[in-house]
């Protein structure tokens, strides 16, 4: 996907960054800057304005500073839009991104300079990062250009992640086409329903905090039912389950027969639903009659779907609440809005804008990445799937800080590791090379483990090695080679790794690693 194949985008990026620049008063690079932030990163468009309004000089080779809280990360940007679009970002934006490393750690540079503006936000990235929390914040910086991929500043970057001096930093460099790739991707990921209307049966009542604003009161059972109607499962893209069916007496089957036979007492006897909206309106001549725009059913499915099998009875109430959330707290709406059935928290990051990237991308290869479940039981063990929560723990497994998580608290990958694993640069390639040394090792583990004598001596001690636990232990050591010699080609992408030159490559890798683990273990 390239800018040449996607010029209306590219246009649109153009006319967003035009604006941001004159509401803000900002220069062009910084608007850009803030768009990347707002767009792909999915900051506050506030917090995003107020991190690029730091304009002038001894600006220490930073365009956008933020601090995103519900994220753990604290964001530094180098931002470059040419008038030329097929001119190359220049190295010296790259050199200057790196070179204020100590200022950005160090706000005393910036009030030095005069810059007391910059030098207060660094004292608050300062403040994060030396408070209680601050270990978990993870600390990212990167070049963002509309310009062409250089090659040159590309190497810059891998060279700089390795460097000891900066172990603690995250560093990334985006040219247009991964940005118009990621744009491209959120914006067909967004399948919620863009508009409709949401009538009360009764008098609502408004609440407003923290997570946005919200009304709750009760809809009719054929209100519902118009939206289904009307929507299908659009309507509940931004749930982490679909209606998993009426099986004979399961809890779908007596709500059906509520609705049915005694739908005056519905509403007592159902929790209600929770729907996430962008924006929620009032339609000022009609009462109790409210304009949502790109919402989602997130807690409700199975309730929804058994009122309208049901025939969707206007005298069957259900209590409905509607929530104005901000970005940042939505995914947290959805897993603690989804308890009455246990929903594991790889369920509920598998719908955020980083797996449907990456969903994209291997669905052009044939490959189900992460699939969403849908009936009672999804299908298991097949080569054509790659499952989140394995993957997850394949690449835990290649993080010194992680692989412990990876082998006793799989849930900790998905909460205090997430951004990490999956940060908003991965790419498909490198998740796809760790689904096939994790699948590689683990078919060795097995097979040394089947060999083994029970009653040799030497033989129980290595099976200590080959238990479940040996599968991240060896992908960890067959990482680290990876690291090490480089072996994947450089340059390569998802569909040629799919081949099999190419996919059978990790077995030699993997040896080598399960024979590091064992000299390990001796």
């Amino acid at each position: 996907m390239t800018s040449r194949r996607l010029p209306d985008l590219r246009n649109h990026i153009d006319a967003s960054v035009a604006e941001l620049a004159r509401r803000a008063r900002i220069s062009t690079d910084r608007a850009f800057g803030a768009w990347y932030a707002i767009d792909i990163l999915d900051i506050d468009e506030d917090s995003a304005l107020e991190g690029a309004s730091l304009d002038g000089g001894e600006d220490q080779g930073v365009d956008v500073i933020l601090i995103d809280h519900p994220n753990a990360r604290v964001i530094v940007l180098q931002a470059h839009k040419p008038t030329n679009p097929d001119k190359l970002a220049p190295k010296s934006k790259w050199d200057a991104l790196v070179a204020s490393t100590p200022a950005i750690l160090d706000p005393r540079a910036f009030r030095d300079a005069g810059r007391v503006d910059a030098a207060d936000l660094l004292q608050e990235v300062q403040n994060v990062l030396q408070g209680d929390d601050g270990s978990a914040y993870s600390i990212e910086m990167g070049l963002v250009s509309l310009g062409p991929k250089s090659d040159q500043i590309e190497r810059a970057c891998a060279v700089t992640n390795k460097s000891k001096q900066f172990s603690n930093i995250r560093f990334f460099y985006d040219s247009i086409d991964e940005i118009i790739e990621k744009f491209a991707t959120l914006r067909s990921s967004e399948k919620m329903v863009l508009e409709d209307e949401l009538e009360f049966s009764s008098e609502i009542f408004h609440d407003s905090g923290d997570f946005g604003n919200a009304i709750v009161g009760s809809v009719s059972g054929a209100e519902l039912g118009r939206l289904y109607q009307k929507h299908g499962k659009t309507l509940f893209e931004g749930n982490v389950r679909l209606f998993i069916g009426s099986r004979k007496g399961g809890i779908n089957e007596r709500m059906i027969e509520t609705a049915k036979t005694i739908p005056g007492t519905f509403w007592a006897l159902n929790n209600g639903i929770t729907i996430v909206a962008n924006t929620v309106e009032p339609i000022i001549d009609r009462p109790r009659t409210f304009r949502l725009r790109r919402f989602s059913i997130v807690n409700g499915c199975q309730t929804t779907v058994s009122v309208w099998n049901a025939g969707a009875p206007p005298n069957a109430r259900v209590l409905t609440r509607v929530v104005a959330a901000k970005p940042a707290i939505v995914t947290d709406i959805v897993r603690y809005n989804n308890t009455q059935n246990p929903v594991k928290i790889w369920a509920v990051r598998s719908v955020d804008p980083i797996q449907e990237r990456l969903r994209s991308a291997f669905e052009r290869i044939g490959i189900q990445y992460a699939p969403k479940q849908e009936g009672s039981r999804r299908k298991r063990d097949s080569e054509s799937i790659i499952e989140l929560d394995k993957i997850a723990q394949y690449l835990a497994s290649g993080d010194s800080e992680a692989i412990i998580d990876a082998v006793k608290e799989k849930q900790e990958l998905f909460d205090r590791h997430y951004q990490r694993l999956f940060p908003h640069t991965i790419a498909p390639e490198h998740v796809y090379l760790f689904w096939l040394l994790g699948n590689q090792t683990d078919e060795e583990r097995q097979a040394k483990l089947s060999v083994l004598h029970p009653n040799d001596d030497d033989d129980k001690a290595l099976a200590g090695l080959l238990g479940i636990s040996g599968t991240y232990w060896g992908l960890h050591c067959a990482a680290r080679l990876v690291e090490e010699l480089n072996r994947m080609p450089h340059g390569i992408d998802l569909e040629t790794m799919a081949t099999p030159r190419i996919s059978e490559r990790p077995e030699k890798i993997c040896d080598r690693g399960a024979a590091a683990l064992y000299r390990a273990g001796d």
